[in-house]
């Protein structure tokens, strides 16, 4: 390692928290926000949701049907005054967990979820139709996507409330 300094806070500070927002090629709205939510899909739920509690002290609370949940609020860099949220919860596995990508869903925050889901249908992506549901600020808009691997993906566009 000899030539090669160690990153030091202020350089890691510069790459974990950008001075600006990261430029995204998609311009116009349609595009990716940040990250909505990581979903862990269990066979024994409350269990392993008390094994996030005792062994990382994540607060997580009971809402029912095997669901355990915590929103984790931030603030955007490029808008201060914005309030955003990220969600983690363990949810009942619906059926048999064989394959890993069956355990772990990423739901991702966009901006204008009807654009995306137009381009998506353009570019013959495997995209289910959007459908309203219940997300912390009222009623949000939702759909499914399989990335080229098979791994499922979750498009968010929160209530108008955010």
């Amino acid at each position: 390692m000899r030539g090669r300094r160690p990153l030091g806070r202020s350089t890691i500070t510069r790459h974990l928290y950008p001075p600006a927002p990261l430029p995204f090629v998609v311009r116009g709205g349609g595009r990716v926000e940040g990250l909505g939510g990581a979903f862990l899909y269990s066979t024994r739920p409350r269990r392993l949701a008390g094994w996030y509690r005792t062994v990382l002290g994540i607060p997580l609370r009971s809402l029912g049907a095997g669901v355990y949940y915590i929103e984790l609020y931030h603030r955007s860099l490029a808008h201060p005054r914005k309030r955003l949220h990220s969600v983690f919860a363990i949810m009942p596995a619906t059926g048999r967990l064989t394959a890993r990508r069956n355990q772990a869903m990423i739901n991702l925050r966009v901006d204008d979820l009807e654009r995306l889901v137009h381009r998506l249908e353009r570019l013959r992506a495997a995209v289910d139709p959007i459908h309203t549901g219940p997300d912390a600020e009222g009623e949000g808009k939702f759909t499914h996507v399989v990335d080229p691997d098979g791994n499922r993906l979750e498009l968010w566009e929160p209530s108008t409330g955010v």
